[in-house]
């Protein structure tokens, strides 16, 4: 699944902690802005099976994650 417009709070521990709420994630991607350390606002989770991925957009898509709106989807 693709996370996006995280706010540059989000880490990888965050993303790690309410997603894998949904499945076991297999793999997350988090590119990094290394001029500032943050991340650029999208994140890639790889769950291990696919009904975890379709409840993570099921229930995360629109809603909010450090205050901001994020977009979850495939």
């Amino acid at each position: 699944i693709v996370i996006e417009k995280l706010t540059k709070n989000v880490t990888e521990a965050h993303i790690t902690e309410v997603f894998s709420s949904y499945g076991e994630i297999k793999m997350l991607d988090m590119p990094l802005n290394h001029q500032y350390n943050t991340n650029r606002g999208v994140c890639y989770v790889i769950y291990h099976s696919s009904s975890s991925a379709h409840a993570a957009i099921a229930h995360m898509h629109e809603g909010q994650l450090d205050g901001a709106v994020i977009n979850v989807s495939i």
